[in-house]
């Protein structure tokens, strides 16, 4: 494996102008806008680079952006929660998702006018779309679903308003979130959205060809290089085996966060994972003293200028290419989306966080303007906690944040070597925090009985940071406690009321009491870890389904496993219809 190491510089020259909302000489006007939050997740610039479209995830509204006076000129509320946004090869149309509607939008573009012509129904949970190959369809990937939706449209019909139809679906092993397209749309390379997995699509066929493992975590970027021959990912890398002292994390050995460059060949070849991992480029994003905790969007230039967004730093790392020396500018928090200009190559920045849009110049280097989408109420404790949550700079030398390992609240499925049970050596897996805040005592042998413990101990020993004032505890225990439960990843059925039956009989609910399916106690359930240890408080169910790994150590890779491989509790002889049907009952909490 060839291995590169940046030592990514931050840039400290930055101008900083905000002119949103700044009248010039002889412009109109801005509109008035509501104050509420927005959050940008996504961009898309018009063909002639004359607007910016702007996807808000917690408005559901596009905001339209004229870059040349950087101001907002009108704002459209189409949706409930924007994930995405892709453009149609026509110009005036946008392919808008939302997530908290369960929907994908067809927009119209007239002047600064955007209107839904059409909302067609996903799966649940989609998170992203990409348009393919000619045009003339595109994909849909639904998180929680853990699967793609095929669309197309009548291209004869381009002079008009499209209509939109699903022309397919498919299952995947994993939950996606990012896409990219290579072979001219013929071939899909879908990622992970939690853990390291990809798979290779065949779209015509609509089926999985292969699926392979990196190592990795939190692919929060993925873009196919101009050329065709090369993919970039941006993720994290956790080493299970090292420790959360000062060390491990000070070093860069525990957390690392890294641009990989795969070659499409490999992806696409029947060869194995050995030789996918071997083929490829590791990048090192940031060192010690100057680390670029959480990498998120990557996207090029026309030139094949590269440019990766650092959500948990607050930077956007700019280099030529891949190979070349790389530069670090500093936007606003936590930068999700990107998108360039076609005529000047500047860069647009979704500062997801500070509801702005960070006009950067690649060529100096620096950041032009801050463009402010409207007035935002102040935030309140949830609010201050969201940002705390996903800033790496409340670690030591912002190696990661606390979404490194909870990504969107949830868990990456891996373990890690924390002072959470007391001692080190025993890795323990990382747990989901959706509901945390009705699940306590907190730790997996239950050793804190408040969630602002066990929020100062993962801060101080996990992430190796400064201690946290009492405010700053205060409202990361306000955004904990805000987290939703997941939602169930499975319909309730026949199976369902067979398996709530076997729940109840084999007394599975002396542990995991409804209606959270936990208890405070600690119990032996006959699986020790490294160190001996056999008590654990047991983990809430509800959303237990949606988990790649169970039980402490994650030895489990299914519910099935917990029970027929693992015997759980105690070594008990299970029969296998009646593990279908409790795991079918687990699948609906």
């Amino acid at each position: 494996m060839n291995r590169f190491r940046f030592a990514a510089t931050l840039g400290l020259g930055i101008a900083l102008v905000d002119l949103a909302g700044a009248a010039r000489s002889g412009e109109p006007d801005p509109p008035a806008l509501a104050s509420r939050s927005r959050q940008p997740s996504a961009l898309v610039l018009s063909r002639d680079g004359a607007r910016l479209y702007v996807a808000n995830r917690r408005s559901g509204g596009i905001s339209v952006v004229d870059p040349r006076t950087a101001r907002v000129v009108a704002e459209h509320d189409v949706g409930r929660g924007l994930a995405d946004l892709a453009a149609l090869p026509d110009g005036r149309h946008l392919l808008a998702v939302d997530e908290t509607d369960d929907a994908i939008l067809l927009l119209e573009l007239s002047a600064d006018a955007v209107t839904a012509r059409q909302r067609l129904s996903v799966p649940p949970g989609p998170v992203s779309v990409r348009v393919l190959g000619d045009g003339s369809a595109c994909v849909v990937a639904s998180l929680r679903s853990q699967c793609l939706t095929f669309l197309t449209w009548d291209g004869s019909r381009m002079a008009g308003a499209p209509t939109l139809r699903t022309s397919g679906s498919l299952d995947l092993p994993f939950p996606p979130r990012l896409m990219a397209s290579v072979r001219e749309g013929k071939k899909l390379i879908v990622a992970d959205a939690f853990g390291g997995r990809l798979a290779v699509v065949d779209v015509e066929r609509k089926a999985v060809e292969s699926v392979r493992g990196l190592g990795a975590h939190n692919i929060r970027g993925l873009a196919a290089a101009p050329d065709g021959l090369s993919v970039m990912l941006a993720h994290q890398v956790l080493q299970r085996a090292i420790p959360t002292d000062h060390e491990g994390v000070h070093w860069g050995r525990l957390m690392g966060n890294f641009l990989r460059v795969l070659s499409v060949d490999s992806l696409l070849s029947a060869r194995s994972d050995a030789d996918l991992i071997r083929d490829a480029r590791l990048i090192d994003l940031g060192g010690f003293g100057n680390a670029a905790g959480d990498p998120a969007a990557i996207a090029f230039d026309r030139a094949g200028g590269l440019a990766i967004a650092l959500a948990g730093v607050d930077g956007l790392a700019l280099a030529e290419g891949p190979s070349a020396p790389m530069r670090r500018v500093g936007v606003g928090r936590r930068p999700t989306a990107l998108a360039v200009s076609p005529e000047d190559g500047r860069w647009y920045v979704a500062d997801s966080l500070d509801d702005t849009v960070s006009v950067v110049d690649p060529v100096k280097g620096r950041r032009l303007a801050t463009i402010r989408l409207g007035p935002r109420p102040e935030r309140d404790e949830a609010g201050r906690g969201e940002r705390l949550f996903s800033d790496a700079r409340l670690s030591h030398d912002g190696w990661m944040s606390c979404a490194s390992c909870h990504a969107d609240g949830h868990t990456i499925g891996l373990r890690g070597d924390t002072l959470g049970d007391g001692d080190y050596g025993a890795s323990k897996l990382i747990p989901t925090l959706l509901g945390v805040g009705d699940t306590g005592p907190w730790g997996w042998d239950g050793r804190f009985a408040r969630l602002e413990d066990q929020i100062r101990q993962s801060i101080a020993s996990t992430m190796q940071g400064t201690p946290p004032t009492d405010s700053k505890v205060a409202d990361l225990a306000a955004f904990l406690r805000a987290l939703a439960p997941a939602s169930p990843s499975a319909p309730a059925g026949e199976r369902e009321t067979r398996g709530r039956a076997v729940f109840r009989a084999q007394g599975c609910a002396e542990c995991h009491a409804p209606p959270q399916y936990t208890t405070p106690k600690r119990y032996d359930v006959g699986l020790a870890d490294e160190n001996g240890r056999r008590r654990f408080n047991p983990p809430s169910l509800r959303g237990v389904g949606a988990r790649g790994t169970l039980l402490h150590d994650g030895r489990a890779g299914t519910l099935e496993d917990v029970f027929l491989k693992h015997r759980h509790p105690n070594d008990t002889d299970w029969d296998a219809a009646e593990v279908a049907d409790l795991a079918a009952f687990l699948k609906t909490l």
